[in-house]
């Protein structure tokens, strides 16, 4: 028998590109390698949200080779890395420990089975269609479907218990739900669109107070579940995603410190 074959962080950035190629990311955004060699060999991979330091930690602890996060570690230019700040923190720790890090963002947003295709799934949205206009074969931003008629009050009710959260929301509490719009992360941009579209209510996170305002003025119903209940999805359906593709390599799910709220 021959050796069992080396996966690489490279092997493993391509199957991620496979469910959510990097060219289907806004220009805006910095998704893929972060940090770190792409020739890395990988014996165990760590999914989480947001790298964090209690990220890092675990990482650290648990023997990660790589670390595959929704948000980008490096967002915007680094004009010096100080590390007696957080960030700095993390970026050396990351580096000492030869930990990869690698980001899959509005790519794995916008791909066609990735993060709001999970999302509507897990709602039960039937007839899913995207939300976000000009999208072709299925790439896009939300999704828009169906459920059976429930009042604006017990979606919310069902969605706290669903998310293990707090909702808020604008609209009439007893307002008929069955055309339902669904985007993770910050989707208020996308309230015209869904109200556009005829969705009875847009579930999202991060909603502004002047979209609250309007939506309420136009008698539209919205939800706002946060930034992290909405994308927290991300975590075990990558993970599974992976150890579907990838058999000889370990795959750990990672939550430390993704949400800053108290609820």
């Amino acid at each position: 028998m021959g050796d069992i074959m080396t996966i690489t962080a490279e092997k493993c950035f391509e199957i991620m590109e496979e469910l959510a190629p990097l060219d289907y990311a806004y220009q805006w955004d910095n998704s893929g390698l972060q940090l770190g060699s792409p020739l890395r060999p990988v014996n165990k991979i760590m999914v989480t949200l947001t790298v964090t330091e209690a990220v890092v930690d675990s990482a650290v602890k648990s023997n990660v080779d790589l670390i595959i996060s929704h948000h980008p570690l490096i967002f915007q230019p680094i004009r010096s890395i100080r590390t007696d700040s957080p960030y700095g923190r993390i970026i050396q720790r990351l580096l000492s420990s030869n930990i990869v890090v690698y980001a899959s963002h509005t790519n794995l947003d916008r791909a066609p089975f990735g993060l709001n295709y999970w999302l509507a799934e897990s709602l039960g949205l039937k007839e899913q269609q995207v939300l976000e206009a000009g999208s072709e074969d299925g790439i896009g931003l939300g999704r828009i479907g169906y459920l059976e008629p429930v009042t604006l009050a017990d979606l919310a009710a069902k969605l706290n218990q669903l998310w293990q959260t707090q909702v808020r929301y604008t609209g009439d509490p007893l307002k008929k739900c069955t055309k339902v719009a669904v985007c993770g992360g910050s989707g208020g941009d996308l309230m015209q669109l869904a109200f556009e579209q005829q969705s009875d209510v847009l579930i999202t996170g991060d909603v502004k107070y002047h979209t609250a305002l309007d939506a309420k003025a136009m008698g539209f119903a919205v939800i706002d579940g946060g930034h992290y209940a909405t994308e927290k999805i991300m975590i075990p359906n990558t993970a599974q995603y992976l150890r579907t593709k990838l058999a000889d390599v370990e795959v750990v799910e990672e939550s430390a410190g993704d949400n800053p709220f108290i609820l």
